[in-house]
């Protein structure tokens, strides 16, 4: 199960944020193994963030997943992520995105674990 949390520095109306998740579930899936099916999202707005100590129209954004993903899937995601923000948020500045690969996973009672 992948979880992919945005925080951005700009409000986001309930409409946005709709339209964010659902380019997230489809985009999801350059990642192997991973689809909407099994993602879970955490969209946040207004969150005050700065760069250089100035305030910044920017967004951050963590993949956190069960295993490794091939950096060419991760490329994707990034452009395809850098897109789908472009055209929902007028005039980001900055996006960042940092991927988690865990080779331990819990949900509920079940632990699972993955080589690497």
């Amino acid at each position: 199960m992948p979880y992919v949390s945005l925080s951005a520095s700009q409000h986001l109306s309930e409409d946005k944020i709709d339209r964010i998740q659902q380019g997230i579930g489809r985009i999801i899936s350059v990642i192997p193994g991973k689809t909407i099916d099994n993602c879970m999202i955490q969209i946040a707005g207004d969150c005050k963030t700065f760069m250089s100590g100035k305030a910044s129209n920017s967004a951050f954004c963590e993949v956190r997943m069960l295993g490794k993903a091939p950096s060419e899937a991760k490329k994707e995601f990034t452009e395809k992520l850098n897109e789908l923000l472009a055209a929902e948020i007028e005039g980001l500045d900055r996006l960042y995105i940092n991927y988690q690969e865990y080779y331990e996973w819990g949900v509920g009672p079940n632990y699972r674990e993955v080589e690497h």
